[in-house]
């Protein structure tokens, strides 16, 4: 393994943070070896203003580190593990899953006694999520849910700005940033609204073939980390792979075993099918969870979905 490893990452306020901090923690574990950080602009970045579900939803962060991966011009890519697709390139693998931070998301609101249950009727929300959309529609059907692109901050400050009542992030985002002083919020539990898949985990990513490296990587694995978002991954490949309709997932340790539950709904949030299970398996627990699904009808609703995203589109 060579001394200094290049370390692919985005160029977000976000992704540098967290690529930061993973070197740091690598460090510490092998204080020899240096690392240099390179920043790469994916297609989500360069698309920014754009809908996500338009450009290919999932992967739209992930190809170009990926790409850069496979020419050998970075040595290991630091993700956001939400936005890995399920299925990777053969060539690569995730050598690693770093302990999770928050999974949840959070509702940032201008004033610290606004709550998602007394927002004022018809409050404008910002998410470009399908998933927080049909889950926040579920609980308000009032909520006017617009769409938002942009950095936390710029989030932030549109909020600020009266340009929305309030906005739901990622709480895990927000943390590693140190910004939970500096705004009013509301913490959404996995029982007001499940989080994406692998929601708050970051993932090292490296080719298959560099064997030490993938070994000395995986020394930073937490593995109920590693286990949880395995079984939330499963559950998504087996509903469909990606993030083009309303899905969440969270797993957790309960005593002795794991319990995961599963989220499909609709976008206007008027059909919302959760199901849970427990298990110490974490393929099985995810495809356990999504047969459940599957059978109350989620096929069903995921076809529906693709067909309204169709028609968005072509508009």
């Amino acid at each position: 393994m060579d001394n200094v490893l290049k370390v692919g990452t985005r160029g977000s306020k976000l992704a540098m943070t967290q690529t930061k901090q993973t070197v740091e923690a690598l460090k510490q574990m092998c204080p020899g070896i240096e690392f240099e950080i390179v920043k790469i602009k994916t297609k989500g970045d360069h698309l920014a203003s754009h809908n996500l579900q338009a450009i290919s939803g999932q992967g739209a962060f992930v190809r170009e580190l990926e790409w850069q991966l496979r020419e050998g011009k970075i040595d290991f890519a630091v993700h956001s593990l939400k936005d890995i697709p399920t299925v990777i390139h053969e060539e690569l693998t995730l050598a690693s899953i770093v302990k999770r931070k928050s999974a949840t998301d959070c509702l940032i609101v201008k004033n610290q006694a606004d709550t998602l249950t007394n927002l004022p009727k018809s409050a404008i929300v910002g998410t470009s999520s399908l998933r927080r959309k049909a889950q926040l529609l579920h609980v308000r059907p009032d909520f006017d849910i617009q769409p938002i692109r942009g950095n936390i901050d710029t989030r932030i400050r549109k909020m600020k700005e009266g340009q929305y009542d309030a906005i739901v992030l990622a709480l895990a985002g927000v943390e590693r940033l140190g910004l939970t002083d500096t705004i009013n919020f509301q913490e959404l539990t996995p029982e007001i609204m499940l989080p994406a898949i692998g929601q708050g985990a970051l993932a090292l990513e490296c080719r298959k073939e560099n064997a030490d490296l993938v070994e000395w990587l995986k020394r930073l694995e937490d593995p109920e980390t590693a286990f949880c978002v395995k079984a939330e991954r499963a559950f998504l490949n087996s509903m469909d792979g990606s993030c083009t309709f309303p899905v969440g997932a969270y797993a957790q340790k309960v005593g002795e075993t794991y319990e995961l539950e599963g989220m499909i709904g609709c976008e206007n949030g008027q059909i919302l099918l959760k199901e849970k299970a427990a298990g110490n398996d974490p393929v099985a627990l995810g495809r356990g969870v999504a047969g459940k699904l599957i059978d109350q009808g989620a096929f069903d609703l995921i076809e529906k979905c693709k067909r309204d995203q169709e028609k968005i589109i072509i508009h």
